[in-house]
């Protein structure tokens, strides 16, 4: 805790003496990703900084009202100048790869612009000059938390409401394995600020629009369990395309397949735009699918992981030669064809 907390003085040390600071959410934004850019933007602004908050992704229709409590005037952006800014904050980043802006700009992650690197996440690769990581904390969010009390921040409303849609987010409602005592004690502190509960609990998780219901139908119809107790499915383009949903619409699915009885993991892939995203959840304590997650370039924690593959789905079938019914085995072969 000690070195964590040097990181969260050295993190404030380089705010005190930059200027302009770029603050980035990862690709395909969640609600801890946004929460924690949010909540940090209000912040700096209190401490006479020139802040730009950035995102390669546009944000889900489900999550603007997190962006829109941005300070007065601010809006994510797509494209910047690298070289108009003195430091850049990356929020809930599981691996240095998960902005995308990589790929757009050469020197992103060359730490010429320092940056400061906040998360949560296991498969962290502490891609920053200043890593405020913990893996046992429950959200980004719960970091950004920790460094403004540390920086002494005046908490509003506006905060309040985006760190409590991090913590909600990130936490499925309170409900997932990563909540504990400093979760309920943390979100318990944020209700103080008179947040509007009811105005994050209804978009992120009670409302729902006829696209993204008949998608879960058809993933769901096409969900399967294997011989090793994996529970799995798909959403391919054509998928999207038929019902008028968009791959953001599959978020929170996951969690409902892995509910599966006997389940060992469940994983969903997701085809978008020419990159296969999967997500994996486990229930049990004697699987890790951060290690899973790991072998396909991502990464996560122990009970919920993901990665992103740039490819398409195409499906293989195969048909298996058993036993017939009252038929020894031992006078069967098991033939599998293509």
């Amino acid at each position: 805790m000690n070195s964590l907390n040097d990181n969260f003085n050295q993190a404030i040390a380089l705010i005190q003496s930059s200027k302009k600071i770029l603050l980035v959410s990862h690709r395909r934004p969640d609600g801890d990703t946004l929460g924690a850019t949010v909540a940090l933007a209000h912040a700096l602004v209190q401490l006479g900084k020139t802040v730009v908050p950035a995102c390669m992704d546009q944000i889900s229709s489900r999550l603007t009202f997190i962006s829109d409590a941005l300070p007065q005037g601010m809006e994510f952006v797509r494209e910047f100048e690298m070289d108009d800014y003195d430091l850049m904050i990356i929020s809930d980043a599981g691996a240095s790869h998960m902005t995308g802006f990589q790929e757009r700009y050469e020197e992103f992650l060359s730490n010429k612009l320092p940056i400061i690197n906040i998360d949560h996440h296991a498969s962290n690769d502490n891609f920053g000059v200043v890593n405020c990581v913990d893996a046992q904390a429950s959200s980004a969010t719960v970091m950004v938390y920790r460094l403004l009390k540390l920086m002494g921040t005046t908490f509003n409303q506006s905060i309040a409401l985006a760190l409590l849609a991090g913590i909600y987010n990130d936490t499925g409602g309170f409900m997932h394995s990563n909540t504990n005592q400093e979760t309920f004690e943390i979100a318990g502190d944020l209700t103080r600020y008179d947040v509007p509960v009811s105005q994050i609990v209804k978009p992120m998780f009670k409302q729902s629009s006829m696209a993204q219901l008949k998608l879960w139908g058809h993933l769901l119809e096409k969900m399967q369990k294997n011989d090793k107790d994996v529970v799995s499915s798909v959403v391919t383009r054509k998928d999207l395309s038929v019902v008028g949903a968009d791959a953001s619409d599959t978020g929170g699915i996951i969690d409902l397949m892995s509910t599966v009885k006997g389940a060992r993991f469940t994983i969903l892939l997701t085809e978008d735009r020419g990159v296969v995203k999967g997500s994996l959840r486990t229930q049990r304590d004697d699987v890790d699918v951060n290690k899973i997650a790991q072998q396909f370039g991502g990464g996560g924690h122990m009970k919920a992981s993901g990665f992103r593959m740039h490819g398409r789905l195409e499906q293989h079938t195969v048909w298996k030669i058993a036993p017939a019914d009252g038929t020894p085995a031992s006078t069967t072969s098991s033939v599998e064809l293509p």
